[in-house]
């Protein structure tokens, strides 16, 4: 929260580990134990996993669509999201590219790791199609998680539903693309 307040106040550029941490209270020391540097402050700690707790997407037999829902609503479940603070960081990520970039390689670090749980669940010989279907699932987590932030009546819950439902419609979308082929 002091690096997004910091950030939002004096802009990015003007903004210091040691005005965070003044910001924060805390030593630029102590600072330096939670975070690399002040981008990865403004962004927060990324949605984790728990690779411990991810054996039943692997073996499960249900839909892969509400599982991957479940998967990536789990991760919000176990680090609540904060709306008020959300709102903050995306404006001060928005006006940064440096920020994006940085943002758009912790979605991809996320990916990887689906990517990794869905080659186990569908095979081997599924490594493209593991891999393409991990980046549509987190960024669908991206567009759900800006949803809720948009939505004050929107449940962190809903998220989680939203995944789902965004996915069906795009596997719907590319269902009848392939009854219905283009003219040539």
């Amino acid at each position: 929260m002091a690096a997004v307040t910091v950030a939002a106040r004096n802009g990015l550029d003007h903004t210091t580990t040691e005005a965070i941490a003044t910001e924060a209270g805390i030593s630029t020391r102590t600072f330096f134990n939670y975070y690399n540097n002040k981008q990865a402050a403004i962004l927060g700690d990324p949605i984790k996993l728990d690779l411990n707790k991810v054996e039943w997407f692997v073996k499960s037999e249900t839909p892969i669509i509400d599982d991957l829902a479940e998967l990536l609503g789990q991760g919000l479940k176990e680090d609540p999201l904060d709306r008020a603070l959300l709102v903050k960081i995306i404006a001060v990520v928005d006006a940064n590219p440096t920020l994006k970039e940085m943002f758009r390689a912790r979605v991809e670090e996320t990916s990887v790791t689906v990517s990794g749980l869905l080659e186990q669940r569908l095979g081997t010989g599924m490594a493209i199609e593991s891999r393409l279907l991990a980046e549509l699932a987190t960024h669908t987590l991206t567009e759900a998680v800006l949803m809720w932030v948009a939505d004050d009546t929107m449940t962190v819950e809903a998220i989680t539903v939203q995944i789902a439902v965004k996915l069906r419609a795009l596997g719907k979308i590319l269902w009848q693309s392939d009854l219905h082929p283009a003219s040539p």
